[in-house]
């Protein structure tokens, strides 16, 4: 699926040898591709056509598999795909930028954006050479707030890497802008809305996907036995 749109669909029906099906120029897979002499290249240059359709979410995958190589093995594009606005586009690849910072997403617009999973971004950064969100906004927090304790469920659900505490602002500002919530590089989270401390803590904990029960938690705490209950299925 991460390929589709990239390839014209071929109908491999009675070859079931996959050297076969690559001797024959049919791609099967993303890693099977990468795998392949020329393989990055050949990808970087259907990601650069724009006549050929592509997702954000296919380039979510497709440049979490491209960070995984070696940038020696990697010949810098002049172009690549991004999203900008939500858009799709090709883009000057000198001016894209690896998203690795959920908070400052309020600062990207018309930025040509890459998605990649967290953990791979400094990778895709490197391979590309250029910068991560977060090396591109200062985030300065420019208004005051009220330090407040993190409920103790919230800390037992998220983990031993839960911030202790976090600030509340009425309206949070960073660098001139009005933003929900910022987690700064000396780890204070910041935030001005009940959906905010629940991202900005899950993502601090490094348990994103787990930011809707946090929100669930802190409207909540009665909820807190129901909520570790449905844990037991995860």
């Amino acid at each position: 699926p991460l390929l589709r749109g990239l390839y014209d669909e071929a109908d491999a029906t009675g070859f079931d040898d996959e050297q076969v099906l690559r001797a024959l120029g049919v791609r099967t897979s993303v890693a099977a591709l990468l795998d392949e002499p020329g393989g990055a290249a050949e990808l970087l240059e259907r990601l650069a056509d724009p006549d050929r359709p592509v997702t954000a979410a296919q380039l979510h995958g497709l440049y979490g598999a491209l960070a995984e190589l070696d940038p020696e093995q990697v010949t810098l594009p002049d172009e690549l795909r991004a999203v900008v606005d939500g858009r799709v586009e090709v883009v000057d690849a000198s001016g894209a930028v690896v998203v690795d910072s959920p908070d400052l997403l309020p600062f990207t617009s018309g930025v040509p954006l890459l998605p990649v999973p967290p953990a791979r971004a400094a990778d895709l950064a490197e391979l590309f050479q250029v910068r991560r969100l977060s090396e591109s906004v200062t985030g300065r927090v420019d208004s005051e707030g009220t330090e407040h304790e993190v409920p103790e469920p919230v800390r037992v659900l998220l983990g031993p890497r839960t911030p202790e505490s976090y600030v509340e602002h009425e309206e949070l500002v960073v660098d001139g802008v009005e933003i929900d919530w910022r987690l700064t590089d000396d780890g204070v989270l910041h935030a001005s809305t009940l959906e905010g401390v629940a991202a900005g803590l899950a993502w601090a904990a490094g348990q994103w996907p787990r930011r809707f029960e946090v929100a669930a938690l802190l409207e909540d705490p009665s909820r807190t036995e129901e909520l570790a209950r449905d844990r037991w299925f995860d």
